[in-house]
Formats: structure tokens, sequence, C-alpha cells
């Protein structure tokens, strides 16, 4: 079972990379935010993974960062949710809006992803609601800790940093998360530079 990668991008498409690792090139589909954080990258990122064996073959799904990928793993354990509108929910929707979905019961938020209408928007609320708020997937605190390998000692001076300039907490922490997930050994002054070029561009995840 292929968990994770670590090489270098290759070719970015529409729902797909091309990951070079060691010579060998891994086709991963992907989530439009994941494909957006990893896009900028220069050097070697770290890909988290999931295998799909079929009959006509082997899929692999690439996902920035753990929080994606275990979004990932519940939507599909839904019946009528493939891996193409797993992705297509995770594109649409931040992990935290999908959260919010299943704290207020919204169907109509998951109807935003292709594929998505409002009766398999309400058999996934459904099947998941207890397991999601039981587990609380999306606590600000599990942000933090799922930051790949990063420094969490630097990814929380810089959430408190942008705090202070204003910016809300949760906002902060996905930022620095989508940046610390692909960029893990960044110091402080370089983090904060790249959340606040992200914020300027409007490229908030």
């Amino acid at each position: 079972m292929i968990t994770h990668l670590k090489g270098n991008i290759e070719t970015i498409n529409e729902s797909s990379l091309v990951l070079d690792v060691n010579g060998v090139g891994y086709q991963l589909l992907c989530s439009s935010r994941t494909l957006e954080s990893v896009s900028r990258c220069r050097d070697m990122v770290h890909i988290y993974t999931v295998m799909s064996v079929r009959e006509d073959g082997w899929i692999l799904y690439g996902f920035a960062d753990e929080r994606e990928r275990s979004w990932f793993n519940m939507l599909i354990s839904v019946q009528g949710v493939g891996g193409k509108v797993a992705l297509a929910i995770l594109s649409a929707l931040s992990p935290e809006d999908i959260y919010s979905a299943f704290c207020s019961g919204d169907k109509t938020m998951l109807t935003r992803a292709d594929g998505v209408g409002a009766k398999l928007a309400t058999r996934i609320l459904s099947e998941l609601k207890d397991k999601v708020l039981g587990k609380g997937m999306i606590a600000e605190t599990a942000m933090l800790t799922n930051t790949m390998n990063a420094d969490k000692t630097i990814v929380s001076d810089v959430v408190s940093a942008l705090e202070n300039l204003g910016y809300q907490r949760g906002d902060a922490m996905r930022i620095v998360s989508s940046i610390s997930a692909v960029e893990p050994d960044l110091p402080f002054d370089s983090l904060l530079r790249r959340a606040l070029a992200k914020i300027a561009t409007g490229n908030s995840l």
C-alpha cells in the first residue's frame, strides 16, 4: 500500500499531477485545492496518497495534507460517493466548510460540488454525521498537529502573528497549514511572508 510519496512535480493539469520519485513518474488524481497548494513549489514535495485497486487498474489519489486525505476516506465510505465525487467535494469546499455543513446540516453546501445532488448530499450528511461530529475532525488543534513535519512552534507563532494583524484564527491556520504542508522547513520570517503573500493574492485555501 502506497501511503505517501516524496518527489518533484513533473507536470500538473486540471485534475492530476505527475510526481517524479527517483526517476519513476506517479500520476496522482487531486482536488483543485491540492493542485493549487503544490503548484508554486519548485522543490521536493511530500504528498499523502490513497491507492484504489480496481479490476481495470490502480488509481492513486494525492493530498497536500492529512486533513484532506481523512475527509476523502470518510466521503468514499458513503454509498454513491466514488473518488471522483469525493475530489469534487474537496475542490468545491474547504475541510472547514465541509465540517460546517455537518454542524449545521446544510446539504446545499455539499451540492456546490459537481456530481452531488440534494439526495446524495442528504445521504452523506446522514451516514457520516455521528462519525464526523463525534471526532470533531476539524477542531482547530488538529489543523496544527496535522501540518506534516513542520515545526509546530513556528506554525503557531505565525498564526498568532496573523491574528495580531487582524486575521481570523481559522483563516490564519488554514493558510499557514497549506504552505507548511508543501514547505515544512520554512523559518518564521519566510513562513509569515509566504502567508501574507498568499492572502494578498487571494489564494487562501
